[in-house]
C-alpha cells in the first residue's frame, strides 16, 4: 500500500493507493496553515484511511527539491524523505517538485481529468514523448519521456532561462524596449510577472490580475482586456517555441493558476493560433491539453518507480 501526497502552498492532499494500481483512492485535502508539521497531517489521515499502513510514500511538494529534500516557501515545513522513512517505520519515500508528478502523471490521465485545448491524432511509437508546462507562482517544465518499460521525467529550471527572442521581440512590439523589464522566462510567466506585464500595458499598479479577469469584455474593462488578449498570446508563443525545444509528439499538457486564469473564452484561441505557428525548420502539432483535475499530482505520485 502506497501513500501518496501533494502538498501545495495552501492545501496538502492525501490519499492510499493499493499495490498495483495507479490510481489513488478518496483524496481528501487538508489546510496546511491548521498543522504544525507534514508529519502531522499524516498522522491524522492514516486511522481515517481505513487502510493498512503504507509501506511506501511518495511526496510532491511545490517548491524545488534536492536530494529527496525540499522546504516549503511560504511554510515552515522541510519535507525530509529520510526523516519521514524513520518516522514511518524505516519505508521507502520519495520526494519530488509537484511539477515532476504532473509530468508522471500526464499520459494516464483520463479524458474527464483533461480539457482539450488542440485536438490531434498521434501517431503509435515506441517512445512517447510530452511536455507539462506550469504557469503559476513561478514557471518550469516537466519533460516524459515513455519508452513502455519506464516513464522518465528529468529535472529541469526552464524558469530561469533567458526569455526567448521572439517573445522579446513581440514585447518590444507593444513600447519599444519592454523586453528590457523581462530577463527571464519566469520573469513574464508567472504571478508576478502578468502582474508587471498587465501594469506596464495599463499604467496602472496591478497587485491582483483576478478582478481584471473577472470583468472580461466589460466596456471599462477594455485596457486590461486588451493587455489580458496580448498575455494569452505571448503564452502561446513560449509553447511554440519549447514545442521545438522538447519535440513533445504526444502532447503539451499546461498546468498552473496562471494559465488557466489566463486561457478563458477567445483566449484560448488567441493562444492556441501562436501554437500553431509553422516554424522553417521543425513543423510538429502535438496535441494540447488543461490539466483539470487538483488531484493529478497524485497520480503521478503512485505512478513513479520506487524500490522497496
Amino acid at each position: 500500500m502506497r501513500l501518496v501526497a501533494d502538498i501545495g502552498g495552501t492545501n496538502t492532499r492525501l490519499a492510499m493507493v493499493p499495490s498495483g494500481s495507479v490510481r489513488p483512492a478518496a483524496p481528501k485535502s487538508y489546510r496546511n496553515a491548521d498543522y504544525a508539521s507534514f508529519e502531522a497531517v499524516i498522522s491524522e489521515f492514516l486511522p481515517l484511511s481505513g487502510a493498512e499502513p503504507p509501506d511506501q510514500l511518495v511526496v510532491a511538494m511545490a517548491g524545488p527539491v534536492t536530494g529527496n529534500t525540499g522546504r516549503l516557501t511560504n511554510l515552515d515545513w522541510l519535507i525530509d524523505g529520510a526523516q519521514l522513512s524513520m518516522r514511518f517505520s524505516d519505508i521507502p519515500v520519495r520526494v519530488i517538485n509537484d511539477l515532476t508528478a504532473l509530468g508522471y502523471s500526464a499520459l494516464r490521465l483520463s479524458e474527464d481529468q483533461l480539457k482539450p485545448l488542440l485536438v490531434r491524432d498521434v501517431p503509435p511509437s515506441p517512445q512517447r514523448q510530452a511536455l507539462v508546462v506550469g504557469i503559476g507562482t513561478g514557471f518550469n517544465v516537466s519533460p516524459v519521456v515513455d519508452t513502455k518499460d519506464h516513464i522518465i521525467c528529468p529535472s529541469v529550471e526552464a524558469g530561469h532561462t533567458s526569455l526567448y527572442a521572439s517573445i522579446a521581440a513581440m514585447l518590444d512590439s507593444y513600447q519599444g524596449g519592454r523586453a528590457n523589464s523581462f530577463p527571464s522566462v519566469e520573469s513574464l510567466f508567472s504571478g508576478r510577472g502578468r502582474r508587471k506585464f498587465l501594469s506596464l500595458m495599463t499604467g496602472q499598479t496591478v497587485e491582483s490580475a483576478t478582478p481584471f479577469i473577472q470583468k472580461y469584455r466589460a466596456p471599462e474593462n477594455a485596457a486590461f482586456d486588451q493587455a489580458l488578449d496580448a498575455y494569452a498570446e505571448l503564452i502561446g508563443a513560449l509553447i511554440a517555441e519549447l514545442k521545438l525545444a522538447y519535440l513533445p509528439t504526444d502532447g503539451i499538457f499546461l498546468a498552473g493558476g496562471v494559465t488557466r486564469s489566463s486561457l478563458i473564452e477567445d483566449r484560448v484561441d488567441l493562444c492556441c493560433n501562436m501554437i500553431e505557428r509553422d516554424n522553417d525548420w521543425v513543423n510538429i502539432k502535438p496535441p494540447v491539453w488543461m490539466i483539470d483535475d487538483d488531484t493529478a499530482a497524485l497520480t503521478g505520485c503512485a505512478s513513479i518507480e520506487l524500490a522497496s
